[in-house]
């Protein structure tokens, strides 16, 4: 197996757990990006040692190394990815909570995108289905922001009137 292969089946096993394990945000992709990018140099380096050594002529060292490379970004994926509500997807197992029909589903809608191209109003639902937004609680967040802010912005500004 070489590099582009091992560096498909990282890939395969990110969107595989994204896909069952949705409940995700932004620190998410961040460590899919850091997590992709950390196990590319490994590839990388295995590649070289594997051709230095011409490993990949021994096809049962190369398919225990493969093996051993699956459990490893299965280990890392399963112990880190983070999580909304700050269970790991290994605690999730290991408390019988597997994936179910509607997570899959969810984590699916998280990589689609609406190519309905025909009326393009930025403004319309439609545009949004795929992600999970209440219009009421958001709009309630910002005014709640908002204000926030400005009471913040009004209680540094210290303007004295003689």
């Amino acid at each position: 197996m070489n590099g582009w292969q091992r560096f498909a089946v990282l890939l395969l096993c990110c969107f595989v757990v994204m896909v069952c394990y949705p409940t995700f945000d932004a620190a998410g992709w961040t460590f899919i990006g850091i997590l992709i990018a950390m196990w590319t140099g490994a590839i990388m380096i295995l590649s070289i040692i594997s051709n230095i050594f011409g490993l990949y002529r021994l096809e049962t060292l190369n398919k225990l190394i493969f093996l051993v490379f699956i459990c490893a970004v299965f280990y890392t994926l399963l112990w880190y990815f983070p999580q909304e509500d700050k269970v790991t997807p290994i605690n999730k197992i290991k408390y019988g909570e597997l994936p179910t029909k509607a997570d899959i589903d969810k984590g699916l809608k998280r990589f689609t995108f609406n190519f309905d191209f025909v009326r393009r109003n930025a403004r319309r639902s439609e545009n949004f289905i795929n992600q999970d937004m209440d219009g009421d609680k958001v709009k309630k967040e910002i005014k709640k922001t908002v204000s926030k802010k400005t009471d913040e912005l009004i209680d540094s500004i210290q303007i004295e009137v003689e």
